[in-house]
């Protein structure tokens, strides 16, 4: 006899995915602020080089001079997350974005008789995620082991999302002497997601008994929270470092919804000659969000050799513990009457960035960059969660260059950023147990990922 939950592992036949990719919600090192920095792959902790410090290190402003002066950056960037079935027929339907890259705007805020002290505010895009995939196939095969021979089949997953975070900063700096600084920025961070997952899977036997598997899963919360970001800047003029502390966040609130349906119908799953029809749905509002983003420690060195400067910088991310994002109440399935949750949940591990940028002096009027550096998924490999899939790796390799027509500093550059995984271990919505002899259409599945990224920028 096989079990009802049989019925239910084939509507979730890959449900067990819906809890939803997030594009770069597991990645810290995905997006720099400021033409050069970008040129230079962020790693500029150790050498702040304009107002973009306020992120990057807020203990190197009181040190810098023209600090109302950023490079105003412009870049452009193809992100593009395609879906690949194991099966050679299965189609895929990637959409790609061309978008402006997230940017900062800063400025400085200007207090008579504080010469030591530095203020300025900060407005930055920590993530602007949307995406839109789907696979879709058709065939013939075995599905339903307690059916004999093969069935026709057509099945479609799909997957729409959009992130959203903007941090909101006020910095304080303050020189220690000469050549040291320290300083803190306050951020206020609005976070917004949304996410739908559909997935169908119909079957035709050789009876002409038709069966049809169906699953959806959607989400959305928005939260608020603080963190603050410590640093510490030396500048040694042949060498200058830096160390930066962030915060985990305080929450100050937030509200979501989840929801969830799952459905079966025509399936004969225990033999006894009769449809074991399945349905267990759920919608709910107004229920409390809560966002966590980890502590993080990182360091930077910049060494100067005669034409040349070399920037190395390193972040250490700790994990974040298994934690609700949106708390639903339980709810009983409609046919069965059994008690499942649709709680969204999180759960990451430790991660360690690094990266290293050079910059070299052709002339007065001409500097070249090139930079290279990692970006490392923080969800847990072979750990079900449902909020996160995107446990790819990803390296990011940017080139350009900078040139000067009097006053004026014009910077162009290219960008490529790559990763790809298969999704192997997948997270599960439900404790379904052990379900034997199912074929799942979406086994093997892999996410790619590539962004082409064009940087432009001026200052005067």
């Amino acid at each position: 006899m096989k079990s009802p939950r049989a019925a239910f592992a084939l509507a979730f036949l890959s449900l067990a995915l819906a809890p939803l990719a997030r594009s770069q919600d597991c990645h810290y090192w995905t997006y720099q602020y400021g033409a050069r920095a970008t040129l230079l792959g962020g790693a500029v902790i150790g050498s702040v080089l304009d107002l973009s410090g306020t992120y990057y290190n807020p203990g190197g402003m009181s040190l810098v001079d023209k600090t109302d002066t950023l490079m105003a950056a412009n870049v452009f960037q193809v992100p593009r997350v395609s879906l690949a079935g194991a099966a050679r027929d299965a189609v895929p339907l990637n959409a790609q974005n061309p978008s402006p890259a997230p940017a900062i705007i800063a400025g400085t805020i200007r207090l008579r008789g504080l010469e030591k002290h530095w203020f300025g505010y900060s407005y930055l895009a920590r993530q602007d995620v949307e995406l839109g995939v789907s696979l879709s196939s058709t065939g013939a095969r075995d599905i339903l082991p307690s059916v004999p021979g093969q069935e026709r089949f057509a099945s479609q997953f799909r997957l729409d999302e959009k992130v959203s975070e903007r941090w909101f900063g006020l910095t304080w700096s303050y020189k220690l002497s000469k050549n040291v600084g320290v300083g803190v920025t306050q951020y206020l961070a609005l976070r917004s997601h949304r996410a739908l997952l559909q997935e169908t899977v119909e079957t035709l036997d050789g009876a002409g008994d038709m069966a049809l598997a169906s699953g959806l899963r959607q989400y959305q919360y928005r939260h608020f929270r603080v963190l603050w970001k410590l640093g510490l800047a030396c500048d040694l003029e042949a060498v200058t470092l830096g160390l930066t502390l962030t915060t985990p966040s305080l929450s100050f609130g937030g509200t979501g919804s989840t929801g969830v349906n799952s459905t079966v119908i025509g399936l004969d799953l225990d033999g006894d000659g009769r449809p074991d029809d399945y349905l267990a749905a759920d919608y709910r509002d107004a229920q409390p969000a809560f966002y966590r983003s980890p502590f993080s420690l990182a360091g930077g060195l910049t060494v100067k050799i005669d034409k040349v400067r070399v920037y190395w910088s390193a972040e250490w991310f700790a994990g974040v513990p298994y934690y609700a994002v949106v708390d639903s109440p339980a709810f009983r399935a409609q046919s069965t009457g059994e008690l499942l949750s649709t709680d969204v949940t999180q759960d990451l591990e430790a991660v360690f960035n690094a990266g290293v940028g050079v910059e070299w002096l052709y002339s007065s009027r001409f500097k070249g960059y090139a930079s290279l550096t990692t970006d490392h998924s923080a969800k847990k490999s072979e750990v079900p969660t449902n909020s996160s899939l995107t446990d790819w790796n990803i390296l990011h390799v940017v080139t350009g260059a900078e040139f000067f027509i009097k006053k004026t500093a014009l910077t162009i550059g290219l960008g490529y950023s790559f990763g790809h995984r298969e999704i192997g271990e997948r997270p599960e919505i439900f404790d379904l147990g052990e379900i034997d002899g199912w074929w799942d259409p979406y086994e093997g599945m892999k996410f790619r990922y590539s962004n082409y990224k064009l940087v432009f920028g001026f200052a005067f």
